[in-house]
């Protein structure tokens, strides 16, 4: 961040008077640090040099431009807003930073923070009660969209009962050197039917904006060989395995179980296009996904460039966690070619990782480089307290529409 940089901001900032303000505050400050450095009063010296940045850092923030078009988007991952029993005040202060959508994550492989009838109900809701209605009044009431987030195939979180019925039945998934894991196995023709219903069932349910998909893949490449998938696997390839779990996980059916493992997770996201659209006009499928491809075919099993080439989803959001710039700027370009303008996307940026003006930093690249918008990882208070004002300060000072396009697909 350069002193240079913020006064070239100037010319489209929405607070030129306050950017000017903290760039002068800022110069006094580092004035007087420099005077008090020619008398050796260190201690004054990190003060005011402290104070300096600060006054930077508020410039930065304010000078940034604010498009009439563009997806804001904030991942919940408790499913209870910024504050737990109070999702009117998380709303409302999402809304007040600029932010257009919310993406709650409200259900698991085997728990719910609503009232379902096909999941566990989770001690969340429990406590708090229906999580989705309480959110979706609360996003009305401020112009949010609601986008619901599912974690797929994970068990975390599940009731012990839940999780037990699950291993007796083997629909669990089994690493290549036979343990077992909490995951339910995505060949499994139940699971498959559990993972379909609980998503249907929030569409048929509530008014939701959209549905996100995320963990919508294996943990790794080291699962799932368990017995159901040898069978299943031999059944829909015509292909015998002589040496289970070896030959498809190190020998010559190698490249061939990887693609089957993809169309395992794939044709979950087909399902819950097809099927899941026609519930509720104008609903949207999106994703949560590995920001490095191709990799992640072959170590999670998730072709999501295929899935938006089919037209399964309306918009994107790569995983693109990173404290450097660089590495981001590469993900964001590989990601846009990848896509070719066919949905939006919106790039996951880590607040978690990077103080709020470096957060703000990465939505400034993402735009640079054509992004539709982005995603910030997590919404909590900490996160309500640090990063949510600082976007509001001037990169979501305005307010702006969401620029989804529908798949023509």
């Amino acid at each position: 961040m350069t002193t240079t940089l913020l006064i070239a901001y100037l010319r489209s900032s929405n607070d030129r008077a306050g950017v000017k303000e903290h760039l002068a505050a800022a110069a006094e400050k580092s004035k007087a640090a420099r005077a008090e450095f020619d008398r050796a009063a260190y201690v004054k010296v990190v003060d005011l040099a402290s104070g300096a940045q600060q006054e930077l850092v508020q410039a930065y923030l304010l000078a940034q431009p604010s498009p009439a078009h563009e997806g804001r988007a904030i991942w919940n991952h408790s499913g209870t807003g910024a504050y737990d029993g109070d999702w009117d005040r998380t709303a409302k202060e999402l809304a007040a930073a600029g932010f257009n959508m919310i993406l709650p994550n409200m259900l698991w492989g085997g728990r719910a923070h609503y009232a379902s009838d096909v999941l566990p109900r989770s001690d969340t809701f429990e406590k708090f009660g229906d999580q989705i209605t309480q959110c979706l009044a609360a996003a009305k009431k401020y112009g949010l969209e609601v986008h619901v987030w599912k974690v797929n195939f994970n068990l975390s979180g599940a009731p012990p009962e839940f999780i037990r019925k699950i291993h007796q039945e083997r629909r669990n998934q089994v690493s290549v050197d036979g343990q077992s894991h909490d995951w339910l196995c995505p060949s499994h023709p139940e699971n498959f039917a559990l993972e379909l219903a609980s998503m249907l069932e929030v569409a048929r349910k509530y008014p939701i904006d959209g549905l996100h998909f995320d963990y919508i893949r294996y943990p790794d490449r080291d699962k799932c060989y368990c017995d159901g998938c040898r069978n299943r696997f031999e059944s829909e390839t015509n292909q015998q395995v002589k040496n289970w779990p070896v030959d498809c996980y190190s020998g010559d059916l190698r490249e061939r179980y990887a693609q089957w493992r993809c169309d395992q997770i794939t044709r979950l996201v087909k399902a819950v296009h097809d099927e899941a659209k026609p519930i509720r006009l104008g609903l949207k499928i999106s994703a949560a996904v590995f920001s490095s491809y191709p990799s992640c075919r072959e170590s999670v099993a998730q072709d999501w460039p295929e899935w938006i080439k089919a037209g399964y989803l309306d918009f994107v959001c790569p995983v693109d966690y990173t404290q450097s710039d660089l590495d981001f700027i590469g993900l964001v370009r590989n990601q846009q070619k990848l896509i070719e303008g066919r949905i939006p996307i919106y790039p996951g940026i880590g607040q978690f990782r990077l103080s709020p003006d470096r957060t703000v930093g990465q939505i400034h690249q993402a735009r640079e480089l054509g992004a539709d918008g982005f995603t910030i990882f997590d919404l909590d208070r900490g996160s309500a307290a640090s990063a949510v004002p600082a976007i509001g300060a001037g990169a979501g000072k305005q307010k702006a529409e969401p620029p989804h396009r529908a798949s023509s697909f």
